[in-house]
């Protein structure tokens, strides 16, 4: 009788041991499926982050491309007026000059 009780014994402290592992087991995959979505998580989260960062990039490059050619386009503005001007000018004082030699 007291090799079968020994042989219990073992059985339930074999038992109790798996048991144990299970739920050592489950809450290591519980912890790690956790993490897994802490994780990916974090990762769309920074996903999100970066296209935000991205998109307002764009943004401003596409102000700046706008800024540049409405520059460009004042610059060859004013160049045209001041050419316009210099030739109305040199007009006026040929006009001026002939006159002064058809005197």
């Amino acid at each position: 009788m007291t090799a079968n009780l020994t042989r219990q014994d073992e059985a339930g402290q074999l038992k109790q041991t798996i048991v144990a592992m299970r739920n050592e087991l489950e809450a290591a995959r519980a912890s790690q499926v956790d993490a897994v979505q802490k994780a990916t998580t974090a990762g769309h989260a920074e996903i999100m982050e970066l296209r935000v960062t991205i998109q307002a990039l764009r943004d401003e490059l596409e102000r700046e491309r706008s800024r540049h050619v409405l520059e460009q386009q004042e610059i060859r503005q004013t160049a045209l007026s001041e050419q316009q001007h210099l030739q109305q000018m040199i007009i006026a004082l040929r006009n001026e000059l002939e006159a002064a030699h058809g005197r």
